[in-house]
């Protein structure tokens, strides 16, 4: 269980990093199956020392970057709504919004979580 708490809390972070190894990917396949003449030499070389499997570069990382990419700007979208409603400065708003603000802070992460309640411990709120 810790361990996907952990995950949960840096989703972001390994969101990015995995589209940032996507767009490697990708750009390792496209090198050598469609712009072989305009490699640099460092990496024709990485490309013959891998051989056959820079299709699967081009193929994995078009799809890594597809899905990451997504998914970075869809959890970029929730923390700025999440902000929003978070942030207001008005009880009655934040008790209006407080089922959204629970399924995006679900979403998002524990830290998120503990934010939520906070504001709920500020605005006296119970449950």
């Amino acid at each position: 269980m810790h361990l996907k708490k952990t995950i949960k809390k840096n989703q972001m972070t390994l969101g990015s990093i995995g589209l940032i190894l996507g767009i490697i990917l990708l750009t390792l396949g496209l090198f050598d199956v469609v712009l072989y003449d305009l490699s640099p030499q460092v990496i024709t070389d990485l490309n013959e020392a891998v051989g056959n499997w820079t299709y699967w570069f081009l193929v994995l990382g078009g799809l890594m970057i597809l899905a990451l990419g997504w998914f970075v700007y869809d959890q970029n979208k929730k923390r700025k709504e999440f902000n929003e409603l978070i942030e207001s400065s008005s009880k009655s708003k934040f008790v209006k919004n407080i089922a959204r603000l629970e399924t995006l802070a679900v979403e998002l992460g524990p830290d998120f979580e503990e934010r939520v309640l906070e504001k709920e411990k500020e605005y006296n709120i119970k449950r």
